[in-house]
Order: structure tokens, then sequence, then C-alpha cells
């Protein structure tokens, strides 16, 4: 082997092991952050060597690729991996999913195609899917993972075993606690309320929020919190509302957190810039439509698009 290539293979293998949210992803079922009565099921899935379709669902971050490698890891069987938000169309499910699921046996091991981010698939692409799925199932499983089940069809869901993954907020401190420790991180619990507060679920956004504050800071403490979570709104705001392109508001927004207190820190940054109350009502408007529907990304979204037009900066 190439020594310089060994040299720079081991300098990516270890920056890639120094990201806590590698370092510390579970590799066991035992070390899942989940519901005890999926893990009771998974575990006779891997001792049966066998799985129903199964639909995976819940907020970013709470663990549905985490379940997956670990199904990979312990179920003998063949599989293959689509994000289906990079591939929605009909032509995925025709071209790789077809083609892998309709090819007969594979010897004794079963085959399981793995959609991530379903959700993402159109119509068609679910009916084709759906077909699939009841023809297939003989030496075929398919595993889902979602963030909006209200995007999968009826049909497709009724075909799954569902599981919906909400880690409890007193399994995610013990998580917390337990990597901070094994870091020697210096930590408050008031931090630790605050994380769980701004990310709710989202472990792999704690873990990297954590790891990047700890770097800069030295320690976890609830005035560094407050005072970099502000910046980053401000941050953001000053960005999006200077970008002309739809497509790039849309990918920027993906990456913010949707709390409580964005919208209200959204106001004060308004009428402080643009101090237009119509643009107030708007967010006010929009505020309270996030905390009675399920996609909170599409309501800011929303949101920003209505307030670029009413501020006239489009």
């Amino acid at each position: 082997m190439n020594k310089e290539f060994f040299i720079k293979s081991v300098e990516l293998t270890d920056q890639y092991h120094s990201l806590w949210v590698e370092k510390y992803r579970p590799t066991k079922l035992e070390d899942l952050v989940g519901s005890d009565s999926l893990i009771s099921f998974l575990s006779i899935c891997i001792e049966k060597n066998d799985i129903p379709h199964l639909l995976l669902y819940g907020r970013p971050g709470t663990g549905k690729n985490s379940i997956v490698n670990i199904l990979m890891n312990n179920l003998d069987s063949i599989f293959l991996i689509i994000n289906a938000s990079e591939e929605r169309g009909i032509d995925t499910i025709r071209d790789k999913v077809q083609s892998f699921a309709k090819s007969g046996a594979w010897g004794n091991k079963l085959k399981v195609v793995v959609l991530n981010e379903a959700d993402g698939l159109n119509y068609t692409a679910q009916d084709s899917l759906r077909e699939l799925m009841e023809t297939t199932s003989k030496f075929c499983r398919f595993i889902l993972t979602c963030n909006y089940i209200n995007r999968i069809s009826d049909a497709i869901r009724s075909r799954c075993n569902e599981f919906e993954l909400i880690p409890k907020p007193i399994e995610i401190v013990k998580r917390l606690t337990y990597i901070f420790d094994s870091e020697n991180v210096h930590y408050t619990d008031e931090a630790i309320i605050f994380l769980i507060k701004k990310y709710n679920t989202d472990i792999r956004k704690i873990i990297n929020e954590s790891q990047k504050i700890v770097s800069i800071y030295g320690k976890l403490d609830i005035n560094i919190l407050e005072e970099s979570f502000n910046q980053q709104y401000t941050d953001f705001f000053s960005k999006i509302f200077t970008l002309k392109d739809a497509k790039k508001i849309a990918e920027l927004t993906k990456k913010m957190i949707f709390d409580e207190d964005i919208y209200s820190t959204l106001k004060d940054y308004v009428i402080k810039t643009y101090n237009n109350m119509d643009a107030v009502i708007i967010i006010a408007d929009h505020a309270y439509k996030a905390r009675i529907v399920m996609d909170k990304d599409l309501v800011f979204l929303s949101c920003i698009f209505n307030l670029i037009e009413v501020l006239n900066l489009s």
C-alpha cells in the first residue's frame, strides 16, 4: 500500500471518530435510546434472522439510521440502501428497487431494501413500491424510515409494522451525561435541559452542538449556550433575507432549529431591522400554525417567503 495514502487514510479515520456523534453512535440494541417494546421486537427479529416490512418514523436525530445499521450488522441478509429524498421518482423504484427485489432468492439469504426518508417519494413511486411489497414479500423485505408519517400512503402503512421513535427526556439525559463524562466535559444540569428544550428529541443535533460549543469555550453552561444560539439566529436571519433564490432559501432553512423561541427571535429581529408591523403579524400567524401542524419546517419556510414578499426583498 502507498505510504502516503495509508497515512491520509489513518488521518481521515481519526477525524471521523473524533466526532462524538459517530464515536458514540449505538452499535447494539441495548445502546439505543428508544422504547422498550421496539428494542424487544428487534431482538426477536435478529434472533430469528427475519423481519417484516418496517416503517420507522420520528423527528430527525431520533435513531432511525442507527436502528437500520444495527439490523444490517446483525441480520444475515443482502441489503440495498436508497436515499429516497434524493431519488424520489418512479424511475428509482423501477430501475433500482424492482431489479433488486424481483431478482429472485439469493441463496438462503433474505433481501432487504432500505428506503431512507421514504416520505420524499412521490405518489406514483409510492404506488409502485406498494405493488413491489406485495409481490416480492416471500424473499424480500422493506425498511422505510421517514420524518413525516402523514406523507406515507395508507396503502404502504397498512403493509408495515410501524414504530414511532420518541426518546424519553430522561433517556436523552442519561446518554448525554455518559458522553460528557466520557469526554471529561464540564457541564451543568441547566445546560443539558437547555439543549433538550432547543432540540427536542434530536439527539444527533444535541451531540453535534455540544461538541462545537465545547471545542470553542471548553465547557457547557447556560450563559454560553444562550449567547451562542442568539448569535446563530441573528446570522441566519441576516443571511436568509439577502438570498434571492428560493431553492437556496429552502436549503438554508432546513438547517435551522424549529423551537418555540425562533418566532420570538425572528419578531425581534424584524422589528429592529425593518420596523414593519405587517411582517410582525405574519410572524405571529405562522407561530400559531407551527403549534398545531406537524410540518414545522414547511410552516417556517412559508413564513420566510411571506416576509420576503411583504418586506419587498425579492
